[in-house]
């Protein structure tokens, strides 16, 4: 059974929050009326700056440890080498082919350690890299003009059905009375849902399940949404040498050079009490 890593989760979180507040003020202060494209590049170089923040000032290493030393029967000692020296860091790959493979223009995923039980519940397994990847249509509407967030392209929309149980849209809103005013971000989820519906959404800028990004970012990272198949993120969310789109691509990681943490963690006794992945609401 995997452990949640809350602690971790809500570094995250934080990380998210905080850049798309700047990605706001920066908008506010020096740029009017961005595209959907300019808005993903000042949110990614945002996101960058604050999740190495937090990886230096040790805030990454600190969560970590805090979610191992709540598992019940694991020595003190053995969280503190197991989270040290744990980092994050955020990679943006520019867009290249937009939409002819993936059906989307930015993709995102989240890169952490996976802890989990061994069976009879004996000891803790570490792996690094796990892997969670979610496609993203990023749609910008201004609110003076017709209420409408743009359209699929022919490709997207014939895509999108191999893509649907991964898939995304992204809102971006700048404000109706002051076009430099960005909205928080909204997200809506697209799985179980068909090409036309979708289609029916963006022409009448109305969606039935919109989200925060604190929710979508927390479920991506419990990995309750998303995929976490590795072809698909390798060859359709991530792969910059022939993805059609952007990427945001959030490690969690022991750098090289910093002592390997070991892949079993003894626990002192039965780890009945071990808190597990339930999803969040």
């Amino acid at each position: 059974m995997e452990v949640r890593l809350t602690s971790l989760g809500r570094v995250i979180e934080r990380c998210w929050k905080c850049a798309e507040q700047e990605t706001s003020n920066a908008v506010a202060r020096k740029y009017h009326a961005p595209n959907e494209e300019q808005l993903t590049f000042l949110f990614a170089s945002e996101l960058r700056a604050v999740v190495a923040e937090a990886s230096s000032t040790g805030e990454v290493e600190r969560a970590f440890r805090a979610d191992l030393r709540s598992i019940s029967g694991l020595d003190d000692d053995a969280a503190r080498r197991a989270s040290s020296k744990l980092i994050a860091r955020v990679n943006f790959h520019g867009r290249q082919h937009e939409g002819k493979k993936s059906a989307s223009d930015l993709g995102i995923v989240i890169r952490r350690p996976l802890v989990r039980l061994t069976p009879y519940g004996a000891r803790l397994e570490l792996r690094r890299d796990q892997a969670i990847g979610l496609l993203a249509q990023a749609k910008l509407r201004r609110l003076a003009a017709p209420k409408k967030s743009g359209r699929l392209t022919r490709k997207q929309a014939r895509l999108f059905p191999e893509r649907s149980a991964y898939y995304s849209l992204l809102l971006y809103r700048l404000d109706g009375q002051n076009t430099d005013e960005l909205k928080p971000f909204r997200w809506q989820l697209c799985k179980e849902h068909t090409v036309e519906q979708v289609k029916s959404w963006l022409r009448s800028d109305a969606f039935p399940e919109e989200m925060s990004s604190l929710q979508i970012i927390r479920k991506l990272f419990d990995g309750t949404i998303g995929t976490k198949d590795a072809a698909i993120i390798q060859t359709i969310i991530d792969a910059p040498a022939t993805s059609e789109a952007r990427f945001i691509d959030i490690q969690i990681f022991w750098p090289e050079g910093a002592p390997p943490p070991p892949r079993f963690l003894e626990l002192r006794r039965h780890a009945q009490e071990l808190q597990v992945v339930q999803p969040r609401r």
